[in-house]
């Protein structure tokens, strides 16, 4: 069975070649906006990764990004990111919101695919705590 990726970005272009880039392993979902990915989050399983580009139509910059790493549901998923910014700034807003791994647009997709590969197949860090749905 495919891992599920989670695919997050306004631009209609990227969702399609990144479908089209990891089709052969992973099963992409994809949204254009912060809403919808988490509605889909919320009613399935959780995604073996995230790729997003922070600047969402229907949030505030890094808004999502920040959600994503600092939540007890989430933080564990490896969260790419693939953003315009200029790269010192990518970097270090990247670093700040411990991002897994970032990409400055435009970006070579199999670089990005190989990126997703080594971080879903990494192992889990273990932890103390469990949370558990009731």
């Amino acid at each position: 069975m495919k891992r599920k990726i989670l695919v997050i970005t306004e631009s209609k272009a990227i969702r399609f070649l990144l479908q089209t880039v990891l089709h052969d392993q992973f099963t992409t979902i994809t949204a254009a906006e912060a809403a919808d990915a988490m509605y889909w989050i919320a009613q399935t399983e959780l995604p073996a990764a995230i790729v997003m580009d922070p600047n969402l139509p229907d949030t505030e910059p890094w808004e999502l990004v920040e959600h994503l790493k600092t939540s007890g549901l989430y933080k564990h998923i490896p969260l790419i990111v693939i953003s315009e910014q200029p790269e010192g700034e990518l970097a270090s807003l990247s670093a700040n919101y411990n991002v897994d791994a970032y990409f400055h647009k435009p970006f070579n997709p199999i670089d990005l695919k190989k990126k997703l590969e080594a971080l879903v197949n990494m192992p889990a860090v273990k932890s103390d705590k469990m949370l558990k749905a009731v």
